[in-house]
């Protein structure tokens, strides 16, 4: 027992630092994701697709004015840990600086302009709240990122965990004393605030260390590093937030809500391969230009992971939405179906972007990646300029799925270009289990067997499929993860 909890709580050399951070970043995620996600099914049925609608619109309204206090600072200090460079207290010390100058400017910005620019009136009164939301979640992030370098991911989980808690049961209390969006607000800031507040008291010791060792060159330096991934930063966040921003202009809150119910659940799947990709930056940081041929190793047993989960998810999706809606949120949802499938389809693009975009960066080739973000943001408005109107909420789906595909192909090409990588073998791999999978799925819901029965067993039937053809794969997930 004693041999379990010095593994996991202690840090005794590279290998074993490394699966254990990946252990607590993969618990406090996905619990965390968890957690939450549960209230958002509790009020999304509870306060209908209206009340749901207005709370989401007021978040997306007020995250287009805090993607200023975004400049990609968590991941330059990700990669300065990681490769451990001369004076990165001081390159840190900087980044927490500006960082917290532009998180004034925002916080600002979401109180005094936000209730000027909404089209939804109901959502006006929010915007103190989700300000105060969005400071505890800055200052919550920057705190990790402090705790990162001290390599003590439980923390991180243990912090994840308690505050999704404190907004789970609040929300629910306050929910049933008084359904509105306004209860679902304090909820989250009141737990955004316990996070906030048990990651500070963690690194209290390290605090001063890391906001009292910068100069003026430092600043100059993390300015001129963190530009390019600003601007990508500014840009996903646009993506992000766009259309139900755009969706506020022509349509009822009842119709954001729809959109916003499958949108919180892809979010929620997506963190698959966010977890997966934010466990692998440290040793992709560390081989990017000192070991190119270990790198594309890596990055091809990464991508092949994200297609051999991403393939079968969206299949199934496809195949399972009519029935994953009204089963998570009720029959009030049923319109938000097609935007859902579009969603898995979005999958397929999604899955392996978020890895291109940390393997360019960590080449410190981000600069290559403005361009063609801020294209797709320009498509995605034009697109949902003329689709809103007409096809409304799936209109944003198909917007949204046509530029992340733009994007996501372009930086495919660049990437490919720095270290060219494969895929190919992968994609034969997958088809056979994918196609066995789909028709046990389709068989089960013929008969009528209930939708999470239908996921279990079909699952099983996928990865044993899978595991019959490609015994190796859950190997290289064990060295990747492993570095």
């Amino acid at each position: 027992m004693e041999k379990i909890k010095n593994f996991f709580l202690e840090n005794s050399n590279t290998r074993q630092t490394i699966i254990k951070n990946t252990f607590w970043l993969f618990t406090g995620e996905a619990l965390g994701r968890l957690i939450k996600l549960g209230l958002i099914v509790y009020a999304a049925r509870e306060l209908g697709s209206g009340g749901w609608g207005i709370f989401a619109y007021a978040l997306s309204v007020a995250s287009l004015l805090m993607i200023f206090s975004d400049i990609g600072i968590e991941n330059l200090v990700a990669r300065e840990i990681s490769q451990k460079k001369e004076n990165h207290k001081m390159f840190i010390s900087a980044a927490f600086l500006l960082k917290s100058i532009v998180l004034t400017i925002s916080i600002a910005l979401v109180i005094f302009v936000s209730p000027y620019i909404s089209n939804v009136t109901e959502a006006r009164g929010l915007f103190f709240i989700i300000a105060v939301i969005f400071f505890f979640d800055v200052i919550r992030n920057m705190g990790f990122a402090i705790n990162r370098v001290m390599e003590k991911m439980e923390r991180e989980m243990i912090t994840k965990v308690i505050m999704n808690f404190v907004i789970l049961g609040l929300g629910i209390v306050l929910i049933n004393i008084d359904p509105s969006p306004l209860s679902l607000a304090i909820a989250y800031a009141t737990g955004s605030a316990t996070g906030a507040l048990l990651i500070l008291s963690f690194i209290r010791k390290n605090i001063v260390e890391f906001i009292t060792k910068t100069n003026t060159e430092a600043v100059k330096l993390v300015l001129k590093t963190a530009l390019p991934f600003a601007i990508i930063s500014l840009v996903g966040s646009v993506m992000g937030n766009t259309d139900i921003f755009m969706l506020g202009i022509w349509k009822a809150p009842e119709d954001i809500g729809l959109y916003a119910a499958a949108q919180r659940f892809f979010q929620f799947i997506i963190i698959i391969p966010s977890m997966i990709a934010s466990a692998s930056f440290p040793l992709m940081a560390r081989l990017a230009n000192k070991d190119n041929e270990k790198f594309k190793i890596t990055l091809e047993k990464i991508l092949a992971i994200f297609m051999l989960i991403g393939i079968p998810t969206t299949f199934g999706g496809l195949i399972l939405a009519n029935q994953i809606i009204p089963f998570v949120f009720g029959q009030a949802y049923l319109e938000a179906i097609p935007v859902f499938q579009i969603l898995m389809i979005m999958l397929l693009v999604s899955f392996p972007l978020i890895l291109l975009i940390n393997s360019i960066f960590v080449y410190n080739q981000q600069k290559k990646l403005v361009v063609v973000n801020v294209f797709g943001v320009v498509v995605n408005v034009i697109l949902n300029f003329f689709l809103i109107p007409k096809f409304g909420i799936t209109g944003a789906a198909v917007a949204t799925l046509a530029s992340t595909l733009i994007i996501t192909w372009t930086m495919w090409r660049k990437m490919k270009k720095i270290n060219n990588f494969e895929i190919l073998p992968t994609l034969k791999t997958v088809i056979l289990p994918v196609m066995v999978m789909s028709l046990i799925i389709l068989i089960l819901k013929y008969f009528g067997i209930g939708v999470i029965f239908n996921i279990i067993i079909s699952s099983a039937v996928y990865f044993w499929v899978l595991f019959s053809i490609k015994k190796s794969i859950f190997i290289e997930l064990k060295e990747i993860m492993g570095g």
